[in-house]
C-alpha cells in the first residue's frame, strides 16, 4: 500500500508570515537552538532533553531517508531561517498534528499561522476525515492555538514525555473535516 506521504510531492506551503518547507541538512543548528530550551522541549512527547547537534543530525538523516516512503510529513517553519517544526504523523484518514516553535518567536502568531496553513492544505485531500492532536496538561498556549482553529477536546489520555522521563496527563483534540469547513464559511 502506498502511503499518503509517498503520494505527495515535496512541497512548500506559504502563509502570510511563514513558509512551511522541507527540512534541509543545514537545519541542525536551528533545531538544536529551539530544542535546547527546556520551556520548548518539556511540552513535546518524543524529544529528549538536553538536545544536542548529534541528535539533530540523526533526526535529519532519518527524515531524509524516510521522506520518500514515510507517512510522516515534516516541515520547517521558516521566517528568514528555521524557527520551528510542524508535522503530520500516520497514514490514513486521521493524521496526527505536532509542532514546536523556538521561544523567541512565541506570541507573534507564527504558530497559529503555520498550523492553519497545514490544516487547510491537509483537508484538500478528500481522504482526510479529521486531524488529531493534543497537548500535555498545562500547555495552555498550544491548546489555545488549536481551539482558535476549531479543534475540540475529544478525550484525555496519558502519554510518555521523553524530556521529563515520565508519563503525563494529555488532552486529546481533533478537528473534523466538517467542523473545519463550517468554520471557514
Amino acid at each position: 500500500m502506498m502511503t499518503l506521504r509517498a503520494m505527495l510531492p515535496e512541497k512548500t506551503i506559504r502563509a502570510a508570515n511563514v513558509l512551511l518547507r522541507p527540512l534541509r541538512p543545514d537545519d541542525g543548528p536551528a533545531i538544536v537552538a529551539g530544542l535546547s530550551d527546556y520551556e520548548v522541549t518539556r511540552w513535546l512527547a518524543r524529544v529528549p532533553y538536553p538536545y544536542d547537534l548529534d541528535e539533530a543530525q540523526r533526526f535529519l538523516a532519518w527524515e531524509r531517508a524516510q521522506r520518500p516512503v514515510s507517512a510522516e510529513q515534516v516541515y520547517a517553519i521558516d521566517r528568514d531561517g528555521m524557527i520551528g517544526l510542524i508535522s503530520l504523523r500516520d497514514a490514513g484518514p486521521e493524521p496526527v498534528l505536532g509542532y514546536w516553535l523556538a521561544q523567541a518567536h512565541w506570541g507573534k502568531r507564527y504558530m497559529s499561522e503555520a498550523v492553519a496553513a497545514l490544516v487547510d492544505d491537509t483537508f484538500r485531500d478528500p481522504r482526510i476525515r479529521a486531524i488529531q492532536s493534543g497537548v500535555f496538561e498545562g500547555n495552555e498556549r498550544s491548546l489555545a492555538i488549536q481551539k482558535r482553529l476549531g479543534f475540540e477536546i475529544v478525550g484525555r489520555s496519558v502519554q510518555h514525555n521523553l524530556a521529563l522521563g515520565r508519563d503525563l496527563a494529555h488532552i486529546d483534540t481533533a478537528l473534523t473535516r466538517a467542523r473545519h469547513y463550517e468554520l471557514k464559511t
